[in-house]
């Protein structure tokens, strides 16, 4: 049996196109636990300040629980290349960034402060996704997307409305793509 010049090259594309599909599921994977561990974070600090504003450590403890979770579970990952220790690097960077634009522009409340980082992160997400496929920028557009509702219309509730329904979207998010 010979094999056509056609035939040949509809194997190759399909070949390439599972290629492309197991790169995707893989990304997703790796991912998966990072928004599930910043979207507990997210509901729990959002939740402390709510019904405990006193507790005022929240987001820090929050972060460095967060943190210490994000390098454990990127340290269980298998290995995929020299590059590993720069996706750490990067949102550390961000981070920093963020930090560093509540130096230039003025805030008046932590309402100001919490809906830029539920932007911005949308924003990552979204060109995470250019990368790893449609639904990294889907949890994205929609983190930014609910931040922007709360920020326009939850009044009273907002630590409540962004812990469950930001911090719940990654979570959710982290799930939906383990199980992809």
């Amino acid at each position: 049996m010979s094999i056509t010049k056609d035939d040949a090259s509809q194997a190759l594309g399909e070949i390439d196109a599972a290629d492309g599909r197991v790169r995707e599921m893989r990304a997703y994977a790796r991912a998966a636990p990072f928004l599930m561990i910043w979207g507990l974070v997210w509901m729990g600090c959002d939740l402390a300040n709510q019904f405990a504003p006193q507790f005022a450590l929240a987001w820090p403890i929050g972060i460095a629980i967060g943190s210490v979770a994000s390098f454990v579970a990127g340290f269980r990952l298998p290995r995929t290349g020299a590059a590993d220790w720069r996706y750490f690097a990067v949102w550390w960077l961000v981070i920093g960034f963020i930090v560093a634009l509540f130096f230039v522009i003025p805030v008046t409340s932590g309402r100001e402060i919490h809906s830029v980082f539920g932007l911005v992160f949308g924003f990552i997400y979204v060109g995470m996704g250019l990368w790893t496929g449609w639904r990294l920028p889907a949890l994205g557009v929609a983190l930014a997307a609910l931040t922007l509702i709360g920020f326009y219309e939850v009044t009273t509730w907002y630590g409540l409305y962004m812990g469950l329904v930001s911090g719940g979207a990654l979570f959710l998010g982290g799930l939906w793509l383990r199980r992809v």
